[in-house]
């Protein structure tokens, strides 16, 4: 019926339009591509009955067809105003790829939202010429709430389905990212390195092999085959330089090269409001005042090399890499911001060593292997030398303590982690397959204080510290017809851990022993997915476990104190979800995701903060149920303007009744929310972009976002009296950006402006983030496409 309606329709729109049937020797072909050759953004995508439709104004064009493992093919039309002319071409098949650019990543994003594990995919590419790094970026995506401690290099963890910090794992390019270092995690990373941002949410598959409860983060790496050179320089408020310099090339025989470099700095030297202390009494008065930061400086530099061979008849992709990276990050305050820092600050470098190895169609069909290794190491310095107090001025008086934090310190630790993964699948045949993958990790440090040396009477910490965690997971793959795909799989966990415990019974006092923890158990889980024409169903449970980290098991040697007694965390994860993903013509298309999620967790383990100190520990908690929702709707018209946003609600609930183990006596907090965890945030936003905009080939974007967090407690809200309760009051900002590109992207210009309002923006403890900054960006970018 649409091949007959259609040329009356055009002749009544009083446009021209081309449109027919697409197909190979055998059948019509889905999803081939066809569009102009003067204008690709003009383009229309074949149906599953191999039908496309263009529409024109009049005069000659020559159409072009492109679809993966098939020849392209060009033709030259002539065609009148209000004509419409069907025209059906078969495509001849070729032994290699086309457009890997164009093609493969459009197909990899679906290949992950049809999968039946809970997870969406943000293209990165959309956000290139912005000054986000891949936190920023993250934080756009459902379900998910990136928590920053403060400006450029502060600390930053993840909540995802209401699990945060070290229940969610991180990948990049599912290499964990654990031993990385910390000039090179998700806030200082340009989303210039991304492809793409898998979020899997709670059940994750055994490829990653890792031990998360909230999920899985996995950054996927620009794996341009091209040649090819992105270059950007951005400045902003409170003296942020960002640069970032990336080259890929790959020759004919396969040879490849990917090199990346990055640096950031920052003076972070934003206002707060706060209370200040009074050096001479003593007091804190309850008035607030606004402050500058004055000890929160900040710079990083990375640089990164991969090298090997792609496509030979042995490999698909042997690559080996070097990452260095280094930082620096002054110290302002504890945990808490009324523990003010003058001159604390520490240093870290890390070396990073990886090689990977993947290869479809290993020795016989349907055999495939993937192998990935990396070593880090990782050397930080701390240093806290002054005996002084000082407090938001920067006034200072001379103390009786040893350093800033109450003891002296030039501490130097080493860091030393290796692992290793290695995935087999194998395609039984079209309606089975099974894949095995084994995960090992280890990690040491060590420690040295010449200022405890040094010291008279103080105790130098020289206990080993050792982790080692294997996870060996298999699954089973059933997919009788492409509606219908179920995994069922299992997890083997095990873990040894080596570390100081605190014997003394005295108070203030520490005796450290070294002692060895062994865990080992099972866990499963199950996912199915169906899809309908326009509407996608899916289902999921697992039974999982988390280990611990570790910084929680040894703590970071700053902030952060560590736990080795922590038992590992047990949860049962329970997903439903669907997503509707309609086109109501070659203009307009709709897309709704909606979650449902219940994790019913034992052995919580819940990060706390000592109120006098301000130092930051993990302790195993007790039972926590959680159950939420969130939700994604967008809409998107031709290529000229799309608007959406997300929101999620989740309710995480302290159940253990009793206040300690074998006791009696009911927990005052019981059926409490968590604390410190936003329970309703989302965002909405909207873009428009102008093409040819004075100059064929120039597209002028706006862009402007809405983000929301409501109101909720830093504690227990059972605690304390009515008036005392520490509160996170509900929080609304909007950013705005504009861009312009010229010569199609090669050259691009953008100002962004954040936080416009200028409202008061916290995330853990009341820590404040920066109010209303400015930043301008130039990017240059080449691509010579093979």
């Amino acid at each position: 019926m649409s091949l007959i309606l259609l040329p009356f329709w055009g002749l009544a729109q009083g446009t021209s339009q081309i449109y027919g049937i697409v197909s190979t020797n055998e059948n019509s072909l889905e999803g081939a591509v066809v569009f102009t050759s003067d204008n690709k953004e003009n383009l229309s995508k074949t149906d599953e009955k191999g039908f496309y439709h263009l529409k024109l104004n009049d005069g000659k064009y020559k159409l072009v067809f492109k679809a993966k493992g098939y020849q392209d093919k060009q033709i030259i039309v002539n065609v009148k105003k209000g004509e419409s002319k069907r025209l059906n071409v078969k495509l001849e098949s070729e032994s290699y790829n086309l457009d890997e650019v164009i093609v493969n990543r459009k197909s990899a994003i679906q290949q992950i939202k049809e999968s039946p594990f809970n997870v969406v995919a943000l293209d990165a590419k959309a956000a290139y010429n912005s000054t986000q790094d891949l936190a920023q970026l993250l934080d756009k995506a459902s379900g998910v709430k990136v928590r920053e401690s403060g400006g450029v290099g502060s600390d930053m963890s993840i909540s995802l389905n209401g699990f945060t910090g070290n229940h969610v794992k991180l990948f990049m390019d599912g290499v964990p990212m654990q031993g990385f270092g910390s000039a090179f995690q998700l806030n200082n990373i340009p989303v210039g390195i991304a492809d793409r941002i898998e979020v899997y949410k709670g059940v994750v598959p055994i490829e990653f092999g890792t031990d998360a409860l909230g999920g899985v983060i996995n950054i996927v790496t620009n794996q341009n085959r091209n040649t090819s050179v992105d270059a950007s320089y951005a400045y902003g408020s409170f003296n942020t330089h960002k640069t970032n310099i990336s080259f890929n090339h790959t020759t004919k025989s396969g040879f490849t090269i990917r090199a990346n470099a990055n640096q950031a700095y920052s003076d972070n030297d934003y206002k707060v409001k706060t209370t200040v202390l009074n050096l001479q009494t003593g007091n804190r008065p309850d008035e607030l005042h606004w402050v500058k930061r004055f000890n929160d400086a900040y710079h990083n530099e990375a640089i990164s090399l991969k090298t090997g061979f792609v496509k030979k008849s042995w490999a698909d992709q042997l690559l080996f890499g070097f990452t260095y990276g280094q930082d620096y990050k002054e110290i302002q305050h504890t945990n808490l911001m009324s523990i003010v820092f003058g001159e604390k600050n520490t240093k870290s470098t890390s070396y990073l060593y990886s090689i990977s190895y993947e290869k479809k169609n290993l020795f016989t069909k349907g055999l495939n292997l993937r192998f990935n290794a990396n070593y880090n190491e990782t050397e930080g310095r701390n240093y806290d030398t002054i005996n002084r107090q000082y407090n938001w001025y920067g006034e200072y008086i001379t103390s009786n303590t040893k350093g800033e934090y109450g003891q002296n310190t030039l501490a130097k630790y080493q860091n030393k982690n290796l692992s290793s993964s290695l995935n087999i699948g194998y395609q039984i045949n079209k309606y089975h397959s099974i894949s095995i993958n084994d995960l090992i990790s280890t990690y040491k440090r060590k420690n040295d204080d010449a200022a405890a040396v040094a010291e008279p009477g103080t105790v130098l910490d020289t206990v080993k510290r050792t982790n080692l965690k294997n996870v060996l997971g298999i699954s089973y793959r059933y997919q009788p017809n492409k509606k219908w795909i179920s995994n069922l799989f299992l997890k083997q966990y095990n873990v040894h851990v080596t570390g100081p415990v605190n014997i003394s019974t005295q108070t203030n006092r520490e005796t450290l022993e070294r002692q060895n923890r062994s865990f080992s158990t099972t866990g499963y889980g199950f996912a199915t997915t169906y899809n309908f024409e326009d509407l996608q169903f899916k289902a999921s449970i697992e039974k999982a476990y988390r280990l611990p980290t570790d910084q929680e098991l040894f703590g970071d040697e700053v902030l952060e104190s560590g736990n080795v007694t922590l038992q590992a965390e047990e949860s049962l994860n329970y997903n439903l979800g669907a997503i509707w993903n309609k086109s109501f013509n070659e203009n307009s298309s709709v897309y709704i995701d909606v979650n449902g999620y219940y994790r019913d967790t034992k052995n919580f383990i819940r990060r706390v903060i000592d109120a006098r100190y301000g130092s930051g520990g993990s302790v195993n908690f007790g039972k926590v149920t959680n159950i939420g929702i969130d939700a994604e709707i967008r809409y998107y018209y031709k290529n000229n303007f799309t608007i959406g946003g997300n929101v999620t609600y989740q309710n995480l609930r302290n159940k253990e009744k009793y206040e300690k183990v074998n006791t009696t006596q009911p927990s005052a907090t019981y059926n409490d929310r968590m604390p410190n965890i936003p329970y309703f945030f989302g965002n909405a936003d909207a873009a428009y972009y102008f093409h040819d905009l004075w100059k064929k080939g120039n597209t002028l974007s706006i862009g402007y976002t809405f983000n929301y967090v409501g109101e909720f407690y830093q504690q227990f809200e059972s605690l304390g009296y009515a008036g005392s309760k520490n509160k996170l009051p509900e929080q609304m900002w909007n950013d705005a950006s504009v861009t312009y590109s010229l010569q199609n992207g090669r050259y691009n210009f953008t100002f962004e402006a954040k936080n416009i309002n200028n409202a008061l923006l916290f995330d853990n403890f009341s820590l404040q983030k920066p109010g209303r900054s400015f930043f301008m960006k130039f990017r240059y970018f080449f691509n010579r496409r093979k």
